[in-house]
């Protein structure tokens, strides 16, 4: 029977766009039909809660940032434990996350937004796509490291995130590189910084956080598959294996990078 694969954002964000890669792939390797199900709501606790109760066969896997496994410490009378409750697959890809503001905003830099940040404590927000994702730890550590306050304001996704980013209706975005791209290129939106120890190659002119003006900065998170917990050790071997032959063709190489 066709397999599922659970996104928890709704589409146009990263989450959507790494899926929309990996589900034909994985398709083309397991000779299964692989169908993409968004399930967002709760920065990914909907989905989570969702996958943790599918039977454990294999058949339903969710797509989930690491960010993630901190869920339970981050939302009270949150139940689900990501390592009972769930089976971990493999992982799928590490990444970079991005700290944009609007251009009307006087910051060219962390150093510059740590210091307009200080000046208006707790009059700047920033958006990201949903609580305990992964673009919202990052932007806590930022916060936490640079002893500033800046107001959360958590969406049901990057899509929704990036229309009050555009707007001016936020003032910052935490968010993950390879979707922020096509903004950056476009001019609506300027970069602070990613999140990595060293420059991103798909974005060489963007310096890292740590040498725009906050030294020590670094948060380099990753996606992984899941399943329920229960599942078998043999299927999540045979899962582990589709996937790794899957994203090691030289073509979904390519295309994976030039995304």
């Amino acid at each position: 029977k066709p397999m599922r694969l659970i996104v928890r954002a709704p589409p146009g964000g990263t989450d959507d766009l790494i899926a929309r890669l990996i589900a034909p792939a994985i398709s083309k390797t397991a000779g299964q039909q692989v169908i993409i199900d968004y399930r967002p709501g709760a920065g990914g606790l909907v989905a989570w809660e969702y996958v943790s109760k599918q039977p454990p066969d294999g058949y339903t896997m969710l797509l989930a940032a690491s960010g993630l496994a901190g869920i339970k410490s981050l939302r009270k009378g949150v139940t689900l434990d990501p390592f009972k409750d769930i089976s971990w697959i493999t992982q799928v890809t590490d990444f970079m996350l991005i700290l944009l503001v609007h251009p009307s905003l006087p910051a060219r830099n962390a150093a510059e937004l740590i210091a307009l940040a200080k000046k208006r404590p707790g009059e700047l927000s920033y958006g990201s796509s949903g609580i305990g994702a992964t673009p919202h730890l990052s932007a806590e550590h930022f916060k936490s490291m640079a002893k500033i306050d800046m107001n959360h304001v958590p969406y049901k996704g990057a899509g929704p995130m990036y229309i009050d980013l555009f707007a001016g209706r936020i003032e910052v975005g935490a968010a993950v590189l390879g979707g922020a791209l096509p903004h950056l290129r476009s001019g609506k939106v300027r970069p602070i910084g990613v999140s990595g120890a060293k420059r991103s190659p798909q974005a060489p002119d963007v310096p890292t956080i740590a040498e725009s003006g906050l030294p020590g900065y670094r948060f380099e998170p990753f996606y992984a598959l899941v399943a329920a917990a229960g599942t078998p050790p043999e299927i999540l071997d045979t899962l582990a294996g589709i996937v790794a032959r899957s994203l090691d063709a030289p073509e979904f190489r390519a295309q994976f990078e030039k995304l």
